[in-house]
Protein backbone atom coordinates (compact mmCIF):
# COMPACT_ATOMS: atom_id res chain seq x y z
CA UNK A 1 0.00 0.00 0.00
CA UNK A 2 1.38 3.39 -0.94
CA UNK A 3 2.03 6.16 1.53
CA UNK A 4 -0.50 8.32 -0.33
CA UNK A 5 -3.26 5.77 0.25
CA UNK A 6 -2.38 5.52 3.94
CA UNK A 7 -2.32 9.29 4.38
CA UNK A 8 -5.60 9.77 2.51
CA UNK A 9 -7.41 7.20 4.63
CA UNK A 10 -5.64 7.38 8.01
CA UNK A 11 -5.39 11.18 8.26
CA UNK A 12 -3.16 10.89 11.32
CA UNK A 13 -2.70 14.65 11.63
CA UNK A 14 -6.46 15.13 11.92
CA UNK A 15 -6.73 12.44 14.61
CA UNK A 16 -3.86 13.96 16.59
CA UNK A 17 -5.47 17.39 16.37
CA UNK A 18 -8.84 16.03 17.50
CA UNK A 19 -7.25 14.37 20.52
CA UNK A 20 -5.13 17.37 21.46
CA UNK A 21 -1.98 15.34 20.82
CA UNK A 22 0.12 18.33 19.82
CA UNK A 23 3.81 17.96 18.92
CA UNK A 24 4.79 19.37 22.33
CA UNK A 25 2.50 16.94 24.19
CA UNK A 26 3.60 14.05 21.97
CA UNK A 27 7.28 14.60 22.73
CA UNK A 28 6.64 14.51 26.48
CA UNK A 29 4.42 11.42 26.23
CA UNK A 30 7.12 9.72 24.14
CA UNK A 31 9.77 10.65 26.73
CA UNK A 32 7.75 9.13 29.60
CA UNK A 33 7.18 5.88 27.67
CA UNK A 34 10.81 5.76 26.51
CA UNK A 35 12.15 6.40 30.02
CA UNK A 36 9.95 3.56 31.30
CA UNK A 37 11.48 1.18 28.74
CA UNK A 38 14.96 2.20 29.86
CA UNK A 39 14.02 1.70 33.51
CA UNK A 40 12.88 -1.88 32.83
CA UNK A 41 16.11 -2.69 31.01
CA UNK A 42 18.42 -1.27 33.66
CA UNK A 43 16.38 -2.58 36.60
CA UNK A 44 17.08 -6.19 35.59
CA UNK A 45 20.80 -5.50 35.36
CA UNK A 46 20.81 -3.61 38.66
CA UNK A 47 19.23 -6.64 40.29
CA UNK A 48 22.03 -8.85 38.95
CA UNK A 49 24.67 -6.58 40.44
CA UNK A 50 23.00 -5.98 43.78
CA UNK A 51 22.20 -9.67 44.22
CA UNK A 52 25.64 -10.82 43.01
CA UNK A 53 24.31 -12.76 40.00
CA UNK A 54 26.48 -13.54 36.98
CA UNK A 55 23.93 -14.15 34.21
CA UNK A 56 26.39 -15.40 31.61
CA UNK A 57 25.29 -18.76 30.22
CA UNK A 58 22.25 -18.94 32.51
CA UNK A 59 18.60 -17.97 32.42
CA UNK A 60 18.33 -15.62 35.41
CA UNK A 61 15.17 -15.53 37.52
CA UNK A 62 14.64 -11.96 36.28
CA UNK A 63 14.02 -13.16 32.71
CA UNK A 64 10.58 -12.38 31.22
CA UNK A 65 9.28 -11.03 34.55
CA UNK A 66 6.65 -8.32 34.81
CA UNK A 67 7.92 -4.95 35.98
CA UNK A 68 6.00 -5.31 39.25
CA UNK A 69 7.86 -8.57 39.94
CA UNK A 70 11.22 -6.91 39.30
CA UNK A 71 10.34 -4.05 41.63
CA UNK A 72 9.36 -6.59 44.32
CA UNK A 73 12.73 -8.31 43.86
CA UNK A 74 14.51 -5.00 44.40
CA UNK A 75 12.42 -4.33 47.51
CA UNK A 76 13.52 -7.70 48.89
CA UNK A 77 17.16 -6.92 48.12
CA UNK A 78 16.78 -3.55 49.87
CA UNK A 79 16.03 -5.22 53.19
CA UNK A 80 19.61 -6.50 53.45
CA UNK A 81 21.22 -3.08 52.90
CA UNK A 82 22.49 -0.47 55.35
CA UNK A 83 20.19 2.41 56.28
CA UNK A 84 21.08 4.92 53.56
CA UNK A 85 21.25 2.35 50.80
CA UNK A 86 18.03 0.70 51.96
CA UNK A 87 16.30 4.07 51.96
CA UNK A 88 17.49 4.75 48.42
CA UNK A 89 16.12 1.46 47.11
CA UNK A 90 12.86 1.70 49.03
CA UNK A 91 12.20 5.23 47.78
CA UNK A 92 13.06 4.15 44.25
CA UNK A 93 10.71 1.17 44.38
CA UNK A 94 7.80 3.19 45.76
CA UNK A 95 8.22 5.83 43.07
CA UNK A 96 8.66 3.20 40.34
CA UNK A 97 5.42 1.40 41.25
CA UNK A 98 3.48 4.63 40.78
CA UNK A 99 5.48 5.55 37.69
CA UNK A 100 4.56 2.30 35.96
CA UNK A 101 0.91 2.73 36.88
CA UNK A 102 1.08 6.00 34.96
CA UNK A 103 3.00 4.35 32.11
CA UNK A 104 0.37 1.60 31.84
CA UNK A 105 -2.47 4.13 31.97
CA UNK A 106 -0.94 5.89 28.97
CA UNK A 107 0.21 2.86 26.98
CA UNK A 108 -2.93 0.78 27.56
CA UNK A 109 -5.48 3.56 27.96
CA UNK A 110 -7.96 4.81 25.39
CA UNK A 111 -7.05 8.39 24.41
CA UNK A 112 -9.76 11.03 24.26
CA UNK A 113 -10.18 14.77 24.53
CA UNK A 114 -12.12 15.96 27.55
CA UNK A 115 -12.57 19.65 28.24
CA UNK A 116 -9.78 20.52 25.84
CA UNK A 117 -7.27 18.17 27.48
CA UNK A 118 -5.89 14.87 26.23
CA UNK A 119 -6.77 12.12 28.71
CA UNK A 120 -6.04 8.39 28.79
CA UNK A 121 -8.58 6.02 30.36
CA UNK A 122 -7.51 2.47 31.18
CA UNK A 123 -10.06 -0.28 31.91
CA UNK A 124 -13.17 1.92 31.72
CA UNK A 125 -16.52 0.29 32.48
CA UNK A 126 -18.77 2.42 30.32
CA UNK A 127 -20.93 -0.53 29.18
CA UNK A 128 -21.42 -1.84 32.72
CA UNK A 129 -18.97 -4.70 32.19
CA UNK A 130 -16.67 -6.14 34.84
CA UNK A 131 -12.91 -5.88 34.47
CA UNK A 132 -10.05 -7.85 36.02
CA UNK A 133 -7.99 -4.69 36.56
CA UNK A 134 -8.91 -1.40 38.19
CA UNK A 135 -9.74 1.77 36.31
CA UNK A 136 -6.89 4.23 35.84
CA UNK A 137 -6.55 7.57 34.12
CA UNK A 138 -3.91 10.08 33.17
CA UNK A 139 -4.55 13.68 32.12
CA UNK A 140 -1.83 14.89 29.79
CA UNK A 141 -1.74 18.53 30.85
CA UNK A 142 1.48 20.51 30.44
CA UNK A 143 2.43 20.84 34.10
CA UNK A 144 1.53 17.21 34.83
CA UNK A 145 3.58 15.98 31.88
CA UNK A 146 6.59 18.05 32.95
CA UNK A 147 6.48 16.72 36.51
CA UNK A 148 6.01 13.09 35.50
CA UNK A 149 8.71 13.32 32.82
CA UNK A 150 11.27 14.69 35.30
CA UNK A 151 10.30 12.09 37.91
CA UNK A 152 10.69 9.23 35.42
CA UNK A 153 14.03 10.69 34.31
CA UNK A 154 15.14 10.64 37.95
CA UNK A 155 14.22 6.96 38.26
CA UNK A 156 16.04 6.14 35.03
CA UNK A 157 19.25 7.97 36.01
CA UNK A 158 19.45 6.22 39.37
CA UNK A 159 18.68 2.70 38.15
CA UNK A 160 21.01 3.09 35.16
CA UNK A 161 23.81 4.00 37.57
CA UNK A 162 23.00 1.02 39.78
CA UNK A 163 23.04 -1.28 36.75
CA UNK A 164 26.71 -0.42 36.22
CA UNK A 165 27.94 0.06 39.80
CA UNK A 166 26.81 -1.95 42.81
CA UNK A 167 28.34 0.54 45.26
CA UNK A 168 25.01 1.74 46.62
CA UNK A 169 26.61 4.11 49.10
CA UNK A 170 28.09 6.15 46.25
CA UNK A 171 24.64 6.52 44.69
CA UNK A 172 22.70 7.22 47.90
CA UNK A 173 23.70 10.88 48.07
CA UNK A 174 21.52 13.55 49.63
CA UNK A 175 20.64 15.10 46.21
CA UNK A 176 19.61 11.66 44.93
CA UNK A 177 17.47 10.98 48.00
CA UNK A 178 15.81 14.41 47.76
CA UNK A 179 15.04 13.84 44.09
CA UNK A 180 13.61 10.40 44.85
CA UNK A 181 11.36 11.78 47.58
CA UNK A 182 10.04 14.34 45.10
CA UNK A 183 9.60 11.64 42.42
CA UNK A 184 7.70 9.41 44.86
CA UNK A 185 5.39 12.30 45.75
CA UNK A 186 4.75 13.39 42.15
CA UNK A 187 4.24 9.92 40.72
CA UNK A 188 2.16 8.80 43.68
CA UNK A 189 -0.16 11.76 43.23
CA UNK A 190 -0.77 11.25 39.53
CA UNK A 191 -1.06 7.45 39.78
CA UNK A 192 -3.68 7.57 42.54
CA UNK A 193 -7.39 7.81 41.92
CA UNK A 194 -7.81 9.04 45.49
CA UNK A 195 -5.34 11.92 45.40
CA UNK A 196 -5.07 12.70 41.69
CA UNK A 197 -6.53 16.22 41.29
CA UNK A 198 -7.61 15.34 37.73
CA UNK A 199 -9.87 12.58 39.05
CA UNK A 200 -12.74 15.02 39.64
CA UNK A 201 -12.76 15.78 35.93
CA UNK A 202 -13.73 12.21 35.06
Amino acid sequence: MSQEALTAFGRADALQSALGLTPAVGVKIAAIISFAGGIEYHLERALWRIRGIDPKGTKPDTDARMITDLITMLESAAAAQADGERQLLQLWCAAARSGFTIRHNIAHGVPMRIGGALAYMRNPRWEGEQRKREFGDFWAEDNTLDLVREAMATLLRIIATLSKDDDLSAVATQPALRALRAARSVLGEFASQTYNPSYEKY
